[in-house]
């Protein structure tokens, strides 16, 4: 059977985001939740193989921020976000689902949802998560558009989701991607449902501002020395 190019896509961004949340996320499930390093190299692992494994078919968004940047920036449009989204948001919602199946393992201590308390402040959380997301998605942008760098984005991504996880996660958990703070709070309920709202409208924000910052330094490899 020959899959039309927007199956292919969705399928693409729905097993990519699965693995992102389903390495990224176990990892806080199955005991890494204190450990800050080896939180962050496993999202940075996620991202890795699936930016190699479908990052051809669907360039491999496993986010919605990144999604929205690509329609600013006129590299997709509305349609196409609605069908990624969707992907995304069911391949995340898979992954939870999947980690949930060793809930009775003593090693189990939730779904790894994002989540803050006093006295840091949502407004607090929201800064951060503008900042962390806004430098991601400018990378994505940036990078993804020189032809030298298209090979190594699997790294570029990865390191640079690692880095920023370091320093964005003592203060907001460093989510920086709303579907992977979405699912675990639907599952999961109380005070990660409360505070959904906040790694909502940070990320995105994060990301609309990243495409204006783009769009004015936005140049082509032959402009450059």
């Amino acid at each position: 059977m020959k899959l039309t190019m927007t199956i292919r896509q969705f399928l693409a961004e729905f097993y990519g985001t699965f693995i992102l949340v389903f390495v990224g996320t176990g990892s806080i499930a199955f005991g890494l939740g204190q450990d800050l390093l080896g939180v962050a190299i496993a999202f940075g692992t996620g991202a890795l193989i699936a930016i190699y494994t479908i990052g051809h078919i669907s360039g491999a968004h496993l986010n919605p921020a990144v999604s929205l940047a690509m329609v600013l920036d006129r590299r997709m449009n509305w349609k196409q976000f609605s069908v990624y989204l969707l992907g995304q948001f069911l391949g995340a919602l898979f992954a939870s689902l999947t980690l949930m199946l060793g809930s009775e393992a003593d090693a189990f201590t939730g779904l790894g949802a994002s989540g803050f308390a006093a006295p840091t402040t949502a407004l607090t959380v929201i800064i951060f998560e503008i900042f962390l997301t806004f430098i991601l998605v400018y990378t994505v942008l940036a990078a993804s558009q020189r032809k030298p760098l298209q090979p190594l984005m699997g790294f570029i991504v990865a390191l640079t989701l690692i880095g920023l996880i370091l320093i964005g996660g003592p203060i907001s958990s460093a989510s920086l991607n709303p579907i992977r703070s979405i699912a675990p709070a639907l599952l999961g309920g109380g005070t990660a449902l409360s505070q959904l709202w906040v790694y909502i409208v940070g990320p995105m924000l994060g990301s609309v501002l990243a495409v204006i910052f783009y769009r004015f330094l936005k140049f082509k490899d032959s402009d450059t020395i």
